[in-house]
């Protein structure tokens, strides 16, 4: 036995199912049966216990959102008019092309936007809502060398 998770002893085994599905959670039970040198049903077994613990949560698929509804990502720089923030933020709170939003130091910036809008219209009516809180820098991503 080598790791305790909350209560849970994992051996070797368990986390070698949990890095094999890290990898590709789409794995059958008798491929990962053959990774972890057991037989099917025990690993079947075993996954139901790291479901059961908590210890596996759920498993996701990566889908490349460009495919299927192009968008444009933008970063902005917030440069706050006033130290009242509160209502900055509320604004921001409820806009569905926010995805990201960070108080950040250094320099006369304040925030950094992450924003996702369909079209470069949408990205300047956004801009024109944010003046009377903030000014702002801007800078639109052409292309994604390395994607999450």
């Amino acid at each position: 036995m080598l790791n305790s998770c909350y209560g849970m002893i994992m051996d070797t085994t368990d986390i070698a199912i949990v890095q094999a599905l890290r990898e590709d959670s789409r794995l059958s039970m008798r491929k990962l049966a053959m990774l972890v040198h057991m037989s099917a049903p025990a690993v079947a077994e075993r996954v139901r216990r790291l479901e059961e613990e908590g210890v596996i949560t759920g498993y996701t698929i990566r889908v490349d959102e460009q495919k299927i509804a192009p968008r444009m990502l933008a970063y902005v720089n917030v440069h706050m008019k006033t130290n009242h923030h509160q209502s900055f933020l509320q604004l921001i709170e409820g806009r569905e092309e926010v995805r990201e939003c960070h108080r950040i130091a250094g320099g006369n910036v304040c925030y950094l936007l992450k924003l996702e809008v369909i079209d470069q219209g949408t990205l300047n009516e956004f801009l024109d809502i944010l003046l009377p809180y903030a000014n702002y820098s801007l800078n639109v991503v052409i292309a994604s060398t390395i994607k999450p």
